[in-house]
């Protein structure tokens, strides 16, 4: 068991890097606000000005101070745990990124193209929806019809469970933090059971398909539109999901395939232990 110190030390690291995430997006945004032009819905294409650039470097500058701030709990975690999902400590916050940034740009941007306004709000909206509701029905499946186990690790833990739940509306990977077991803690340890992991591995899929995909061709159009007068919350969106969705991707694809075989392990198992039965009965 470890002591009280280190666990305080582990929620102080997790909580600054929300803080993090919150304190570098409301300056993104105040900047955004600064230097973008006083109309929305006359786009003329010029040249970058010296402030575009300027907010460019700064928004790239954050960026990664905030992506070494994430290695940094990587390799914390890597260190109490090289077992652990600890790969979560990158690829969650740089969702949660994404969306605040997607978020950010329907309310600021959003009408800088028309054609593209409706469509944003609706693979934002959408996506969350369907996310939150697969993510508590698979908490909900697994109370009711998990181990003892589970049940007792949700009454300890319900609140973070429902936060975790509703944190999934931006991608459904978060629930993978309820049983990541990052840092030795308990509340990262949730005895599921391999078909809700299944059911999350799918989820996945699916937010992949209907939110990241569509997000990232929205920003190629706003891209090409808008030339000149691209700022930087799209800028910072564009690198967020270009950065997320081939990972995303490839990722999921390979975890697919693994969970494909587990039923060829199990039933190879039973042909052995069938055999061996066979056997015993054979010399008896």
């Amino acid at each position: 068991m470890y002591s009280k110190s280190p666990k305080i030390f582990n929620f102080l690291l997790l909580s600054f890097l929300l803080y993090f995430i919150q304190i570098s997006l409301c300056e993104v945004e105040s900047n955004d606000k600064r230097f973008s032009p006083s109309s929305h819905n006359n786009i003329e294409k010029r040249a970058p000005s010296a402030a575009v650039v300027l907010q460019y470097t700064f928004g790239g500058i954050g960026l990664g101070l905030f992506g070494l701030f994430l290695i940094l709990c990587y390799v914390i975690s890597f260190c109490l745990n090289r077992k652990a999902m600890n790969g979560v400590i990158l690829s969650i916050p740089w969702t949660l990124l994404d969306f605040i940034l997607d978020a950010l740009f329907v309310k600021n941007q959003g009408k800088d193209v028309p054609s593209l306004y409706v469509p944003s709000i609706i693979f934002l909206i959408g996506p969350v929806i369907v996310n939150i509701v697969l993510s508590l029905m698979i908490i909900i499946n697994e109370k009711k019809k998990g181990s003892t186990e589970f049940r007792r690790w949700f009454y300890d833990n319900s609140s973070f469970a429902a936060t975790a739940a509703v944190l999934a509306g931006a991608d459904m990977s978060t629930l993978k933090l309820l049983y990541s077991e990052i840092f030795r803690m308990k509340k990262f340890n949730a005895p599921f059971s391999d078909d809700s992991k299944t059911m999350i591995l799918w989820g996945c899929v699916i937010s992949s398909i209907i939110a990241d995909i569509p997000q990232f061709v929205i920003q190629i159009l706003y891209k090409r539109e808008v030339e000149g007068d691209y700022t930087l919350i799209p800028f910072l969106k564009l690198i967020t999901i270009s950065v997320k969705l081939p990972i995303a991707i490839i990722g999921r694809v390979f975890e697919a395939l693994k969970d494909r075989r587990k039923p060829d392990k199990r039933r190879n198992n039973d042909n052995d232990n069938n055999n061996d039965n066979n056997n015993n009965d054979v010399e008896k």
